[in-house]
């Protein structure tokens, strides 16, 4: 019989025993989970890591735009990813990765901050979906676009303003983007923001390095023409005539009225001045004669004031062929920002004139302080000399040819004093 109150069951011990191996091996499973998220989370870090060496080390803005893209597929493990810019409301400009040729040249354009990407643009902050689709702002995807559920977006911060965000879309495996994902991609925008900026000083560190003034007001110009696919543009500053306007840059069917005077009164470039703003206008407000006999003829046209301090200190004018597209509030946003430049660069002109004069300035200041103390002291001294020379001669000829070296001293003198106070006001 069996005693009741026997704890030595050796049954009992087994179902301890068991009990207690299936509770270590959780707890060793958990170790070992713990571990592979370490060692995950360790590998994202460095992935992190050299995402920011790889941004760091781009050469110019470009590839610091393409690098912020390539590292942010990596890092959260996304088949696609874009960088928008951000200006004016919409995006002027979209980087994207993992697209190929074929597909993105059966898109066609590229997106333009509608839907869910609008709605980043207006509300710059973390956005994570599990679909797409599923959203309130989703406008679906044009024509022969790739399929794509799961997003996620952060903004990039240049200093205290929004110059874009990334995207992410389709994590590969089928997952879902996580909250880990969200924070290493905040990371790659902070890293982004300060890359983007240096990038910035850089090419402004430039413009204003360089030498030729003209020559980057020439690439300005340029730029500006193939940014809106026109046809030709140029850029003018004003004369004492108000109406008239000296070209000094020019590209397209421009080309050749460099140093020409244009004739700005009931135009396109008139009415930008004097509202102060972009003004888009047809063929028929252009200045009178600004196209050479035999170029060809333009379509719609753009032209820009240039802001200096206080006053209007140039223009720019873009012209489109007579077959190519309307011009849009993109385009004005995009030639908004050019025209900042070139303003930019005009006032760098003026101000190193400005520096010049007043170099040369203080130059002739200098000099005619070195003749009042140098020259006309010495001089003076010297016909001080000769005066007494000629009082104390017993010979009456060579008091007169004293006296005559006397009155050529006095006349060196009054010449010097004259020109010093001459000087500095023919400028």
């Amino acid at each position: 019989m069996t005693d009741p109150n026997d704890t030595s069951d050796p049954v009992s011990g087994l179902s301890f025993a068991h009990a207690a191996r299936l509770q270590f091996d959780e707890i060793l499973e958990q170790l070992v989970d713990s571990a592979r998220q370490v060692q995950a989370t360790q590998g994202r870090l460095r992935g992190l890591l050299r995402a920011y060496l790889a941004v760091a080390r781009a050469d110019n803005l470009d590839d610091v735009l393409r690098h912020i893209v390539e590292a942010a597929r990596a890092l959260v493990d996304a088949r696609y990813a874009a960088l928008g810019v951000v200006a004016g409301g919409g995006l002027v400009r979209f980087i994207h990765s993992g697209m190929d040729i074929e597909t993105v040249q059966q898109i066609g354009h590229l997106p333009e901050g509608k839907g869910v990407l609008g709605l980043l643009v207006e509300r710059p902050e973390p956005l994570r979906l599990l679909n797409i689709g599923d959203h309130v702002a989703s406008v679906g995807f044009p024509e022969h676009h790739p399929p794509m559920t799961t997003f996620l977006g952060v903004p990039i911060r240049v200093a205290d303003r929004i110059f874009g965000n990334i995207y992410a879309t389709e994590k590969n495996g089928g997952n879902s983007f996580t909250a880990d994902d969200e924070e290493l991609l905040l990371a790659l925008a902070a890293a982004a923001g300060v890359a983007i900026e240096n990038a910035m000083v850089e090419v402004a560190t430039d413009l204003l390095g360089e030498a030729d003034l003209k020559a980057v007001l020439g690439r300005l110009v340029r730029s500006a023409r193939e940014a809106m696919e026109g046809s030709g543009a140029l850029a003018a500053v004003p004369t004492e005539d108000p109406t008239l306007f000296r070209i000094i840059a020019t590209d397209g069917v421009y080309e050749g009225r460099t140093g020409n005077e244009l004739s700005i009164a009931d135009s396109l470039l008139d009415d930008a001045i004097a509202q102060g703003e972009p003004v888009v206008a047809e063929p028929s407000r252009l200045p009178a004669g600004v196209i050479k006999s035999g170029r060809p003829a333009v379509g719609q046209s753009i032209a820009l004031p240039l802001a200096g301090e206080q006053d209007t200190i140039g223009v720019l004018l873009i012209s489109r062929d007579t077959q190519h597209e309307p011009i849009d509030s993109l385009d004005r946003d995009i030639m908004t920002g050019l025209a900042s430049q070139a303003a930019l660069v005009l006032r760098l002109a003026d101000a190193r004139r400005d520096n010049e004069l007043l170099r040369r300035l203080r130059d002739r200041e200098q000099i005619g302080e070195d003749l009042r103390e140098r020259v006309i002291e010495r001089l003076f001294r010297h016909g001080l000399a000769l005066q007494g020379a000629a009082d104390r001669a017993f010979r009456p000829e060579v008091a007169q040819r004293l006296q005559e070296q006397i009155g050529e001293v006095d006349a060196i003198i009054r010449d010097l004093r004259d020109a010093i106070l001459t000087m500095g006001t023919d400028d």
